[in-house]
């Protein structure tokens, strides 16, 4: 039950929600172990027992998407049209896992795309916002809206499966980067600041709106709502923590106070890099829930805990570098960091997808000892009456 199914796995040509293995990962391990016929998202999950959940998820970004397509291609590269409108440049032969694309081109560079682009892709009443689709596993399980034939059977199956709901929230600074770039943005915040303001403004009324057109007809009790950032480097924030407080606070409090009033008590964010400057602003807006808390980034899980107590949940914080050293490097990773498991309030698991380096023989032992040691922890949190 402690192994997380992260919401940004690497597994599958067509499935970046199903896992938490690179494909190279599972490649790896069928030539040391584990089973040829263990070849999906779905049955990796099942062969290492990892948690499931419900995801709904809400067409609360750019809507309607770009059609991708291939602009241009040779033996050597492809330069293709993204869902977002970027364009890029794909080389071959180079593994898409470990590397990232050319951008050669991004939607929003001035404040008239910026008004193109709101108008045409960030229509909070744009016909189809109020369709939702819901996942289990990396599976789609249904995909409905308000009024269709197969709504009530979508609200079943949320309100019946037993599962944990989770629901996606957007994104205030990763979206204006993924939009921008992040050098374009960072200049933008100093020679046109109030751009950005009217752009995160935008996110926030976006959110609020399919929060409202959504959630209203569905009326499921929802565990927890998610945010995607990614805004920060090993060194700390991709932005001042003067502008998070003056252009994403408000915001952010907006969309969580809208979310407070569902029920929904545990809101996240899924965030790279180190995140330790960020968190008071997280916490001040009623994000309560951090991951995956890279250790290489400087993230402690510990040290988190004795600052921030109970306030702040935390999932992720095992270095999945220890994984590849081997089995004592494992027993000690896990000894400085499941002592919270007894505590409350943490999901310990690798604190991003699990790379090739890792042998089959090592996560084997990793999910096998971390799983005894949380049964021995989670005694004692029993016994503490939590």
């Amino acid at each position: 039950m402690f192994n997380w199914n992260w919401s940004f796995g690497h597994y599958g040509d067509n499935d970046t929600r199903g896992t938490q293995f690179w494909q190279r990962t599972i490649d790896r391990w069928h030539s040391e172990g584990l089973p040829a016929e263990v070849n999906t998202p779905q049955l990796v999950n099942g062969f290492f027992h990892v948690d499931r959940r419900m995801h709904l998820q809400l067409h609360d970004g750019v809507w309607p998407e770009f059609v991708p397509k291939v602009l241009e291609e040779n033996d050597q590269f492809q330069v293709i049209l993204d869902s977002d409108g970027r364009v890029i440049k794909q080389f071959r032969g180079v593994d898409q896992e470990t590397s990232v694309p050319l951008y050669l081109r991004r939607p929003v560079t001035s404040r008239e795309d910026w008004r193109q682009y709101a108008k045409e892709r960030l229509d909070p009443d744009a016909p189809g916002r109020e369709i939702f689709t819901v996942r289990s596993n990396g599976v789609l399980l249904i995909e409905s809206a308000s009024g269709a034939p197969n709504f009530e059977e979508a609200r079943q199956l949320l309100i019946e499966s037993q599962l944990p709901v989770e629901v996606n929230v957007g994104s205030m600074y990763g979206s204006l980067r993924s939009w921008m770039g992040t050098v374009p943005l960072s200049y933008m915040l100093y020679d046109d600041e109030a751009l950005v303001a009217e752009m995160m403004e935008r996110v926030a009324d976006l959110s609020i709106a399919v929060i409202e057109r959504v959630l209203n007809p569905l009326n499921v009790p929802i565990d927890h709502a998610c945010w995607w950032e990614d805004m920060a480097y090993n060194q700390g924030p991709l932005i001042s923590p003067k502008h998070i407080k003056r252009l994403m606070v408000p915001n952010y409090r907006r969309v969580n106070d809208e979310l407070r009033k569902r029920g929904i008590d545990v809101i996240g964010v899924d965030s790279d890099g180190n995140v330790d400057k960020i968190i008071p602003h997280w916490l001040d807006v009623g994000i309560n829930c951090v991951y995956p808390n890279e250790v290489a980034a400087g993230n402690d899980v510990m040290a988190m805990r004795r600052k921030y107590g109970r306030n702040l949940l935390l999932i992720g914080g095992i270095d999945k570098r220890a994984l590849a050293k081997g089995k004592e490097a494992i027993r000690e990773e896990l000894g400085r960091r499941l002592p919270l498991v007894a505590q409350g309030g943490y999901l310990p698991a690798v604190d991003h997808s699990v790379p090739p380096d890792i042998s089959f023989e090592n996560y084997m032992y990793y999910v096998e000892f971390q799983a005894q040691e949380c049964e021995r922890y989670l005694e004692q949190w029993c016994v503490a009456g939590e």
